[in-house]
């Protein structure tokens, strides 16, 4: 999925940094819809970035700190949907293999494997 197609989509704009500003790797500025990435990420790993900080778009920023677990393991759900979304697109859905899909796109099995069946499952139900 092309980047800029992404952000037309989502309404936001991108902004980069490098290393010696942040050591993170991206952050979102919900109010001005502006997604801040690291410069120096590698493509796949630049792409998931984006994904993860569009996940928090609907998050209200001042409860962040006391909702912290919830909102980012809600990102990250946002994320391995729409790499599903996309990876499906060139994979039969009969033969999808979650671990397959943990490796190409970096996924830890330890937090990754629910979320990426449960949100397999939700496509597949809109699919068959």
């Amino acid at each position: 999925m092309p980047e800029k197609e992404l952000l037309e989509q989502f309404n936001v704009s991108l902004c980069e940094f490098d290393s010696s500003q942040w050591s993170r790797d991206g952050f979102l500025d919900p109010v001005n819809r502006v997604v801040y990435i690291n410069r120096d990420l590698p493509a796949e790993r630049r792409l998931k970035v984006i994904l993860h900080e569009l996940g928090h778009l609907e998050h209200n920023p001042k409860h962040y700190e006391r909702l912290r677990e919830k909102y980012e393991a809600q990102a990250n759900r946002n994320m391995i949907h729409e790499l599903l979304v996309d990876y499906l697109k060139s994979t039969d859905i009969y033969d999808f293999n979650w671990v397959r899909f943990a490796a190409q796109y970096d996924i830890s099995t330890t937090w990754g494997e629910a979320m990426i069946q449960d949100e397999f499952r939700k496509i597949q139900q809109t699919v068959i």
